[in-house]
């Protein structure tokens, strides 16, 4: 029996001691909505809601979400989407239905554990493609040529990228689709954070509506704030890889809950709306976060995200952070989550700003920091 590797970063939020902390410093969703709020979209969604069957459902996502889901793209259609019970459901049937023993997979880095861990549990050689703070936290393109091999299968990104929330313009990932292409490797694009631009660049477009051979990957759980509702998927225009992940998911699990599909429907149909609200709350969370650390500079140095609800924060203490963390929970109930947990070395923290109590948890912070 092959042993999973271990998920330390869902273990640290999951250890007893989170249960009972004071303020979680490093939540990488928005302020989750409830289901009134949902329903209170549409006239009549409570009453469908209400009378909704509770049967199975449609394979690989009701032709509604699909609908909704591809209309957030430029060049996606509904039957080159994909819909699971959330980002962490998709992932893996990506690379065991794409991966073998003997392929290799690039992955931008730091990561978050399963997008470089899955790969490996697959059989695959992986290499770390290190995004530089001295550059903002963009992974270098020239750096990431010497990594390519003749058995590279995929080149995994995260853009916006968490935990630094980096944000590329469209020339860089154009120049990223032609090292790709070149390799004939698949771009992989976990998106999970889009539709929270933070500056005034914007976004760019979707990696599938710029290249036909991409897949990207995306959810309700984090700018939406629908953690609870479980809804991912993936997008892509690549057939053989779309048939590839259907016929894996007919051995695992290709439905999802009514409940949360009528829901999900409902989310991405209003998207515009939940993320303007989102993206307020996130900016006026930020500014807060920004005099924080100018009052704390002789703690912490950064590079501001362009996008998404994390922070990557440089600690300039003496101890490393993962000391830190353990530290701050122990003696003041405070959840901060440290580098290692990205493979990011133990400088770094990461610090959430997405939440309404975000603020008063850098209260706690800062009040700790002093004691």
């Amino acid at each position: 029996m092959r042993a999973m590797p271990d998920f330390a970063l869902k273990r640290f939020f999951n250890q007893p001691a989170a249960a009972t902390a004071r303020a979680n410093l490093s939540p990488s969703f928005a302020e989750p909505l409830g289901t009134a709020t949902l329903l209170a979209l549409e006239s009549g969604a409570a009453e469908r809601f209400a009378a909704l069957p509770l049967g199975y459902t449609t394979a690989f996502g009701a032709v509604t979400l699909r609908e909704a889901i591809a209309a957030r793209y430029e060049r996606i259609g509904p039957d080159e989407v994909i819909v699971a019970c959330g980002g962490d459901d998709i992932l893996p049937s990506l690379f065991m239905a794409t991966l073998q023993p003997g392929d290799h997979v690039v992955v931008h880095s730091p990561v978050y554990q399963p997008l470089a861990r899955l790969g490996a549990w697959c059989g695959a050689a992986v290499s770390l493609w290190a995004a530089e703070e001295e550059a903002g936290w963009a992974p270098s393109l020239a750096g990431l040529r010497p990594l390519l091999r003749p058995n590279t299968r995929l080149i995994v990104t995260n853009f916006p990228h968490s935990p630094t929330g980096f944000v590329p313009d469209r020339a860089y990932l154009e120049g990223l689709i032609v090292l790709a292409d070149g390799a004939g490797a698949t771009l992989v694009g976990d998106e999970i954070y889009r539709g929270l631009p933070l500056d005034a660049a914007g976004e760019a477009p979707s990696l599938a509506d710029l290249s036909a051979r991409a897949v990207v990957l995306n959810s309700v759980s984090k700018t939406y704030g629908l953690p609870g509702l479980r809804v991912g998927w993936l997008a892509t225009r690549d057939a053989a890889i779309l048939g590839a992940v259907r016929d894996f998911r007919l051995y695992q699990n290709s439905y999802i809950g009514a409940p949360m599909e009528f829901l999900a429907t409902l989310a991405v149909r209003h998207a515009d709306h939940i993320l303007a609200g989102n993206l307020t709350l996130a900016r006026e969370n930020l500014a807060a976060l920004r005099a924080f650390l100018g009052r704390n500079a002789d703690r912490f140095s950064w590079v501001p995200p362009r996008g998404g609800v994390v922070a990557f924060p440089r600690w300039l203490g003496d101890e490393p952070t993962s000391a830190l963390g353990d530290r701050l929970l122990r003696d003041h109930g405070l959840l901060l989550a440290p580098s290692a947990y990205f493979a990011g070395g133990e400088r770094h923290v990461r610090i959430g700003f997405g939440t309404a109590s975000a603020t008063a948890g850098l209260a706690l912070l800062e009040e700790a920091l002093r004691a």
